[in-house]
This record gives structure tokens, C-alpha cells and sequence, in this order.
């Protein structure tokens, strides 16, 4: 059993095509949901205001600008961005390839007029977009209220939105490429946890690589996951996209590396469900 190919789609534009339906049918679907989505960003608001209440502290003691080379507002809008990233992924248990794999769902929804991972990309990039510019938002809100505002250079924002749609593009290849290995593994859970916690402690979700030592800034300068987390939310706060092109660049070729485990862990599974007939 395999998934319908590009000729019987009309081709990779046409394929294209069917998963920005896809991914907008997703989007508007979410807007049923704001109410629930927007209790979830309850814990993006007590963040955002502990750790005002924690950089202020801080600031007592040890000049802050002169620590982590961003102001007390800075970081604070700098951290709304992080999370918006962060709180905008499936859960730590992966998107639905998981479930549908261990419960062999899959097997039926291969029968599907679109490849299975071009019809899951479409449905969970809609929900992830959906949620990141609604955590936005609620992050904006709060930081408004918490600390006011910040100069935002409309060039900046517009490469850190930009970057950050990459990021997601890239972030779900990864994921997929986790998920598949239900085939083999019956629990996935830990592998996504890794990669969770690894994207959120060397990524620079909740302090901007300057704040840390240099030894551990120098290591996670070297690793993908400062490019996933770090430089769109630095772009975000800084008066001008510097950076921008290098971190698109790096991106992509992470994106493009991801893809060889991902399509070729998913034929291999693909093998199985038609060995044992769904």
C-alpha cells in the first residue's frame, strides 16, 4: 500500500497547491477554538510577568544591559517571542504520525488523494501558524502591560516572522522524521522530549545566547537550535534584520538534511504496513 505520487497529483505545483488548502481549511478551523486557545496562553502570561519581576531584581545587583547586551524590555519581548515559538508546537508526545502509526490508522489514511505527509504538513503547519501569531499576540499584550513598549523596525519584524515560518517548516520535517520511527519504537515520548528540552535550554528560549557563560554560548552557537528559537526572537527585538540571509541559509540546509531520514525512515515504513496488510 503507498501514497498516491506526484503524476497522478499533476505534478509538485499542483501537489503544492493541495497542501496550502490544506493548511488554510486547518486555519480557519481554529478560529472555532480561540476561546480554549487563548486559556492555554495563561501560562505565557505568568512567565512573561515573573520573569519581568525577575530581570528587575536582577537589575539591583548586576547591570542587565551589560550582561546580556539587551535591555529589561528587550527581554521581555524578546521571551514572548521565544515562547510564542515554543508553545506553538504539538505536544511533546509529536503531531498525530505517532497515534496513527502505533494504531494503525495509517493504513487507512494512505488511501487519501495526497501523500500522507504532504496532507499532515498542510493540517499541522495551519494549527501551528494559528497558535503562533495567537501566543503573539497575547505575548505583545502582556508585554505592553508588564514592562510597555519597545522600537520595533519594521524590516526586522518582517525577517523574524519570515525566519520563524521557516523555522516551522524545518521543525516539522524533524518531527515527522521522529514520529515514523513508531514503526520500530512503540513509545516515541522520549526521543520528542529530548528534542524538546534540547531546542529550549540550547536554543534560547528563556535567555538570549549573550546572557549565557562563553564557553556554553560558544556551543550552542555551533548546534541548529539557536537557529530555531534564538535568531528569529533576536531579530524581533533588534533595530535591523542583521543576520537575516545567514540564518535562512542555515535553516535550509537544515531543513534539506532533515528531509533524507524523514522520506527515507517513511518508505521504510511503508514497507511494513504493506507487508503485514495494514
Amino acid at each position: 500500500m503507498t501514497s498516491p505520487d506526484l503524476k497522478e497529483l499533476g505534478g509538485p505545483f499542483a501537489l503544492l497547491k493541495k497542501v496550502l488548502v490544506i493548511s488554510r481549511a486547518t486555519l480557519a478551523s481554529q478560529f472555532a477554538y480561540v476561546g480554549e486557545q487563548v486559556v492555554r496562553t495563561t501560562f505565557l502570561v505568568l512567565i512573561l510577568y515573573i520573569f519581568t519581576q525577575l530581570w528587575n531584581a536582577t537589575d539591583r545587583f548586576q547591570d542587565v544591559r551589560e550582561a546580556t547586551g539587551f535591555s529589561i524590555p528587550q527581554l521581555i519581548w524578546y521571551l514572548a517571542f521565544t515562547e510564542s515559538i515554543i508553545m506553538s508546537a504539538a505536544g511533546i508526545r509529536g503531531t498525530s504520525v505517532d497515534h496513527d502509526v502505533r494504531t494503525g490508522d495509517l493504513a487507512y489514511r494512505l488511501t487519501k488523494p495526497i501523500p500522507y505527509p504532504c496532507f499532515q504538513f498542510g493540517s499541522d503547519l495551519g494549527t501551528r501558524v494559528f497558535r503562533f501569531f495567537l501566543n503573539l499576540a497575547v505575548g505583545i499584550g502582556v508585554s505592553l502591560a508588564v514592562v510597555g513598549p519597545i522600537p520595533l523596525a519594521p524590516l526586522a519584524v518582517l525577517a523574524a516572522i519570515s525566519l520563524t515560518l521557516l523555522v516551522f517548516v524545518v521543525d516539522w520535517i524533524w518531527v515527522f522524521s521522529i514520529s515514523v520511527l513508531s514503526f520500530w519504537i512503540e513509545d516515541t515520548f522520549g526521543i520528542h522530549l529530548l528534542y524538546r528540552r534540547l531546542l529550549m535550554l540550547l536554543g534560547g528560549m528563556l535567555l538570549p545566547l549573550e546572557a549565557y557563560p562563553d564557553w556554553l554560548r560558544s556551543v550552542c552557537e555551533r548546534l541548529p537550535f539557536a537557529y530555531m528559537v534564538y535568531h528569529p526572537s533576536r531579530l524581533f527585538v533588534l533595530d535591523r534584520p542583521d543576520g537575516f540571509l545567514h540564518a535562512v541559509g542555515v535553516v535550509l540546509i537544515l531543513g534539506i538534511v532533515g528531509l533524507i531520514p524523514a522520506l527515507l525512515l517513511y518508505r521504510l515504513g511503508l514497507r511494513q504496513v504493506s507487508a503485514q496488510g495494514g
